[in-house]
């Protein structure tokens, strides 16, 4: 039968509250003598002490979200990457929500991280964002959402919030700039859909650069792929079909496609067609030859839109919407021919 401290105290002849105290190692007036004889019949009776814990609530998690459009871009993988180092410092846990660039699925995401309470959502858009009324939509779960939105590297038309990109236009000037300077006037173009707001900015710089250096704008020159290694590979058949063996593509991913389209076709990158990349990802160094590509910091900027929805969320950065650029460069390897040089 199990020993109750009431039973301890009928053996010593003391009151129950007086032997709680003692074996609770409470504060009390009572003798040493009488503790010891509490404890001594403690033992011979075989009490058990169980220690009363008070119950704690538990600690609510820190959530943020994010909305990844497609995870086999090894650029956005990057923002990723910096997202959560940051997250993690400052004891938030990190939600990604792989949306394979549909809005309709991103809507779905953004329902269930409000029904779990999520305190800010970083949403990088999927490609069909500005078509077909998909931006109206995104619009009006901005504005009635009581969290933190930020949206990363791509805008979405007539939707306002905090806004974190590279100078996409800039970038495509640098890249369209050193083909022009390494000899090159016929240079074609690989951009993403049309509606992309990093398409739309690329496409400008590279018309910008054009008209600088005094070199007609064809719009045949410009082949709308979507972003990934396939419709690299098409255009760059597209283009050796027109003559064309300068190749500007808006993404390391489609440049990938030049590549492959070139080894399947007897051709040398660097000698046969010239192509430089945009994002910079780790594999151009590796390729042969290495990609020249204009660098975008990837990292840096998920670090960046982290801090700042945190900030937002804490209430340390208050008042209008911002918008911040981050500067790319071009970085040179070994992919472009230097038509100058005889």
């Amino acid at each position: 039968m199990k020993v109750t401290v009431r039973d301890i105290a009928e053996k010593v002849g003391l009151s129950a509250t007086s032997v709680s105290l003692v074996l609770n190692n409470k504060p009390s007036r009572i003798t040493d003598e009488s503790k010891q004889k509490i404890i001594n019949a403690a033992k011979e009776m075989g009490y058990i002490h169980k220690e009363k814990r008070i119950p704690t609530k538990p600690v609510k998690e820190k959530i943020l979200g994010i909305i990844h459009p497609n995870v086999n871009n090894l650029f956005l993988n990057q923002c990723i990457c910096g997202i959560e180092n940051y997250a993690m410092i400052h004891n938030y846990k990190v939600l990604i929500c792989n949306v394979e660039d549909a809005t309709e699925r991103t809507l779905e995401y953004l329902e269930l991280l409000t029904k779990l309470g999520t305190e800010g959502v970083i949403v990088i858009p999927p490609i069909d964002m500005n078509v077909e009324g998909n931006n109206t939509g995104l619009g009006e779960f901005f504005k009635k959402s009581k969290m933190q939105i930020l949206l990363l590297d791509r805008a979405i038309d007539r939707v306002f919030c905090d806004f974190i990109t590279s100078d996409n236009k800039q970038g495509a000037y640098l890249a369209t700039e050193h083909l022009i300077l390494c000899g090159h006037n016929n240079i074609g173009m690989i951009t993403g859909t049309r509606d992309v707001y990093t398409s739309r900015k690329r496409v400008e710089g590279y018309k910008e650069a054009l008209a600088y250096y005094n070199i007609s704008i064809k719009n045949e020159n410009i082949y709308y792929g979507d972003f990934k290694s396939s419709s690299g590979y098409e255009a760059a058949d597209y283009f050796m079909k027109r003559n064309i063996n300068a190749i500007f593509s808006c993404n390391d991913e489609m440049a990938f496609g030049v590549y492959h389209y070139a080894k399947d076709n007897g051709l040398v990158v660097g000698e046969d067609i010239s192509i430089v990349g945009y994002d910079d990802v780790s594999i151009c160094s590796k390729l042969t030859p290495p990609l020249t590509s204009i660098h975008q910091p990837g990292e840096l900027m998920g670090k960046r839109a982290c801090e700042m929805i945190i900030k937002r969320i804490k209430k340390i950065e208050e008042g209008t919407v911002r918008d911040i650029y981050f500067t790319p460069q071009l970085v040179e390897r070994n992919s472009v021919k230097n038509v100058n040089i005889n």
